[in-house]
């Protein structure tokens, strides 16, 4: 019969690992197994179990095909012999445009000849071009390498939008280096950068939040929606990461409160921003009041609980049921006030845990975009991020185990071994004395 038992136990532990993600199924009558097991769902469900993959599109300017080759020499020393446009030699407009047709027409050792100012001129402009050529040259293909090792050439994002400025100037059909070089210093980084949604971090753009726009998209996609999808979503019963959050903002706020967040721009004149991340011990705390404060609430009530306020108190994939609420009221005032304090912290620990498990797959998700992928501030920012979740999901569940090993598991096998002492006094019969001189029919029989 006990075999039977636990094989149906099994047996229900494993139909509830694949049953969707609902609340915690109800364990029966004499729940002591369903405890001992660990609940109907030894892992939290996934944030959505019917996501699917898909390609997410980026900005054409995040693609490769840059190059400076693209870039025109012969164009860069036409635009600097013929400077008019840039307003740099006017003077010597009228000189240049009444030459321009000898030196198309005449060899350069007669034009020397001809004319040796005019000669003179010109080469001196020329090797001026040539050296600004090589220089600009030099500059693009430093950027160039640096994005082809896919390093951040530089030690903020204000020259990182200069290298997509270099990348947007280079697939600009007929440019040349000396001018692409002075488009790019000319924006000083007020263009941006491709970012979810669109430029972002430059003028008039709203700012780079490195934490809050990852995890925000990362959620959307998550629920099959656009990255910068910002509408709220419905419940859901099948999608778990709903049923704790029902919005970007929520789990944004949520994530920044723990693991902080940087909004950055790219222009120098725009202000910049750093919010701290505080840990998982403040959200663990607001959790354990909430949970504390319900739990109270149902165990001094004299009406049975309903299965709503139940799951109200619930762990992920573990029910409280209406017998440990009835187990918990009949004890002593003083001991159910410690075991509805120590319920409601391990409740608690389970449901931060399993936020910050979410919070984790919400960064993988938004951090595979295409716009964070190609930027490797961001990048390397989303990387560190996960490492701090990591590191505050270690730090919680050692304290909980260190806590039960150093000080509970003690006192426990004190009590154990108290308690098989005293059953060890128990068990021994009593032997009887041997009288030497028995009572034998009515008396003593004396010895021989």
């Amino acid at each position: 019969m006990k075999k039977e038992f636990l094989v149906l136990a099994l047996l229900s532990v494993f139909g509830a690992i694949h049953a969707s993600a609902h609340a915690p199924s109800s364990p029966p009558e004499d729940g002591l197994w369903y405890y001992e097991i660990g609940g109907a769902q030894p892992v939290s469900a996934p944030a959505n179990p019917s996501v699917t993959s898909v390609s997410v599109g980026g900005n054409a300017r995040l693609g490769l095909g840059y190059s400076c080759m693209k870039l025109d020499p012969v164009t860069a020393v036409e635009n600097t012999l013929n400077e008019v446009k840039d307003g740099v030699e006017n003077m010597l407009n009228a000189m240049t445009q009444a030459a321009t047709g000898a030196i198309a027409s005449l060899p350069a050792i007669i034009l020397q000849r001809a004319n040796p100012g005019l000669y003179d001129l010109f080469q001196n402009a020329l090797v001026r071009a040539e050296y600004k050529v090589d220089l600009a040259t030099k500059s693009c293909e430093q950027i160039e390498a640096a994005i082809g090792n896919n390093k951040n050439p530089y030690e903020d994002l204000i020259v990182l939008s200069k290298g997509n400025d270099w990348k947007v100037q280079m697939g600009i059909s007929g440019n040349d280096p000396v001018t692409a070089q002075e488009a790019v210093e000319s924006s000083n980084g007020s263009n941006g950068l491709p970012w979810i949604g669109g430029q972002a971090g430059g003028n008039d753009q709203n700012p780079i939040a490195l934490t809050g726009d990852i995890v925000k998209a990362g959620f959307n996609i998550e629920l099959n929606r656009s990255p910068s999808s910002q509408g709220p979503v419905s419940y859901d019963a099948s999608r778990r990461i709903t049923q704790v959050w029902n919005s970007p903002d929520d789990v944004a706020n949520w994530t920044v409160k723990v693991v902080g967040d940087h909004e950055v721009t790219t222009c120098e004149d725009c202000s910049k921003s750093s919010t701290p991340g505080h840990g998982l011990g403040p959200v663990l705390e607001t959790e354990e009041t909430n949970v504390s404060s319900e739990l109270n609430t149902i165990v001094n009530s004299s009406s049975p609980p309903s299965l709503m306020n139940l799951a109200k108190v619930s762990a992920p994939g573990i029910a409280i049921t209406r017998q440990v609420v009835e187990s918990i009221q009949s004890l002593p005032r003083t001991e159910r006030h410690i075991v509805v304090e120590r319920l409601a912290t391990e409740i608690a620990v389970a449901r931060t845990v399993e936020k910050a498990f979410l919070a984790r797959r919400t960064l993988k998700s938004g951090g595979q975009l295409p716009e964070v992928h190609a930027n490797l501030v961001a990048k390397e920012h989303v990387e560190q991020i996960i490492k701090d979740l990591d590191s505050e999901i270690e730090r919680l569940v050692f304290e909980n185990r260190i806590r039960k090993e150093l000080v509970s598991d003690t006192v426990q096998k004190l009590l154990i071994k108290n308690k098989n002492r005293n059953n060890e006094w128990l068990s021994v019969p009593e032997s009887g004395r041997r009288d030497p001189n028995p009572l034998l029919d009515g008396r003593v029989k004396s010895s021989p």
